[in-house]
């Protein structure tokens, strides 16, 4: 965790909580505490039908943003082991084929690390230019073997595989880049936020201490966990992001066995 994230974070609470305490301040001097405290029993039980709602809302959203942050992790480390793969099927072909099938692996971890994930963590498309490299790592693994190398066929068909896994989990990873929470679901979090705030400010309770210092608690704690899914949502960008390391480390493992 970084800096930025402790201070934004800091910051959303601190905001969250004085408008909070500023709303209790409001309905004390304006609703008397007596008056309150005769609606606690329905109070009550509207704040535990809203209170359990918002709580599984909350929940549900905080494990899909967790979920989609480490499923895009997996999707670029299986993405850069493919690459590695097909880096050491180069290794096993002709001179001539492997330096070139070598030039076009390089040139699409490049392409992924300087031009791809800087895109990503902007909110920007990575265009076609990855695309674009493996069209021609197909036309190298399909290149025609020997008759009778049957060594050979049975490296061809595993590298098959390597360029399908490396397609497909280059699709997850920019599927992820963009999977962002519907505006309906923020929309959501958001008001059954207030909604709840809203209901604990019914309460009656004695003396002014306490009864703000349990609005003050319930708007700090809904402040982190809508800060959460804010910093959770794109994988790839704001403070939690999954980073290019990700994929460069197993590269470098890989190319260093």
């Amino acid at each position: 965790m970084n800096a930025e994230i402790l201070i934004g974070g800091l910051i959303v609470t601190v905001v969250a909580v004085a408008v909070a305490l500023a709303a209790g301040l409001a309905v004390q001097r304006f609703v008397p505490v007596e008056d309150r405290q005769e609606n606690n029993d329905v109070a009550g039980i509207a704040f535990a039908i809203i209170g359990v709602l918002y709580a599984i809302l909350m929940t549900f959203v905080i494990v899909s943003v967790w979920e989609a942050g480490d499923g895009a992790q997996d999707s670029s480390r299986a993405e850069a082991r493919a690459v590695v793969d097909l880096n050491h099927y180069a290794d096993t072909l002709p001179a001539a084929e492997g330096a070139a099938m070598r030039e076009l692996t390089g040139e699409y971890i490049h392409i992924v690390e300087q031009q791809e994930w800087p895109a990503m963590a902007g909110g920007q498309p990575v265009g076609r230019a990855g695309s674009a490299v493996i069209s021609k790592l197909w036309k190298c693994v399909d290149a025609p073997l020997p008759d009778g190398a049957d060594a050979a066929a049975n490296r061809q068909s595993e590298a098959r595989a390597d360029l399908r896994a490396l397609t497909l989990n280059r699709d997850a990873r920019l599927a992820a880049a963009d999977a962002g929470l519907p505006k309906v679901m923020w929309l959501a979090l958001i008001v059954g936020d207030v909604l709840t705030l809203a209901n604990a400010l019914m309460f009656g309770v004695k003396g002014s201490g306490e009864y703000l210092t349990i609005i003050a608690l319930l708007a700090a704690m809904s402040a982190l966990m809508l800060f959460a899914v804010y910093e959770l949502e794109f994988p790839f960008q704001r403070g939690e992001s999954v980073t290019v390391d990700v994929f460069t480390d197993v590269v470098d493992d890989g190319t260093a066995r």
